[in-house]
């Protein structure tokens, strides 16, 4: 029996996988080494592809990375859209929009991102180009949270200052647990934050 030979990949599609796979070291790298040390060396051995090959994807290193953070900002925003979509479907859906949240903060991917912000802060190239992405970034989600209605219960005027409220503190709380592990003051906190924005709701409607 003769085996279909499989049909050849475009030009497009090979250069395609190529950024592919060289976007998806880029991630594991600034996540796990941090950005200065996710050198072009270190992206292109983890990615098995040559410094040339990156070279004649990406200008240098910075268009690399500007690419890579346009990527996670579109797969976590695919990922929040799915979680928002079931939250009609759960019994407490702000419990588990908080829940997303705190373990998306806590995902290599968005310490990647993480690592991208705070190079952006002294890196004025880097800052610009990154800027438009990320304000479009937040603003879909912002959309998508008025959208689903988890945080209809609060006053409009508030939603959005709770949802960049939450977004931070769990953040930070990444940041630490990198560091230091605390699961039970984690979850703690988590009650703790669930508590105060129902009383705040509770309040407000009375």
């Amino acid at each position: 029996m003769t085996e279909t030979a499989r049909p050849r990949r475009t030009q497009q599609e090979r250069r395609d996988a190529t950024v592919a796979k060289f976007v998806d070291a880029t991630i594991e790298a600034i996540g796990e080494v941090g950005y200065q040390r996710a050198t072009v060396q270190e992206i292109c051995g983890r990615a098995g592809l040559s410094v040339g090959a990156m070279f004649r994807q990406f200008d240098g290193r910075l268009d690399l990375v500007v690419r890579t953070a346009e990527q996670i900002v579109t797969r976590q925003t695919a990922a929040f859209r799915v979680v928002m979509e079931h939250l009609a479907d759960q019994e407490d859906s702000l419990d588990t929009a908080l829940r997303f949240l705190r373990d998306a903060q806590a995902a290599n991917l968005t310490h990647a991102l993480r690592e991208i912000y705070l190079a952006a802060r002294s890196d004025a190239e880097l800052r610009t180009r990154i800027a438009p992405t990320v304000e479009s970034y937040y603003a879909e989600i912002v959309a998508e949270v008025e959208r689903t209605a988890v945080l209809s219960q609060f006053p409009q005027r508030v939603r959005e200052p709770i949802f960049f409220l939450v977004l931070h503190l769990f953040s930070g709380q990444a940041v630490v647990r990198g560091v230091v592990r605390d699961p039970a003051m984690d979850d703690a906190v988590l009650a703790l934050i669930e508590d105060l924005l129902l009383t705040y709701a509770r309040v407000n409607r009375e």
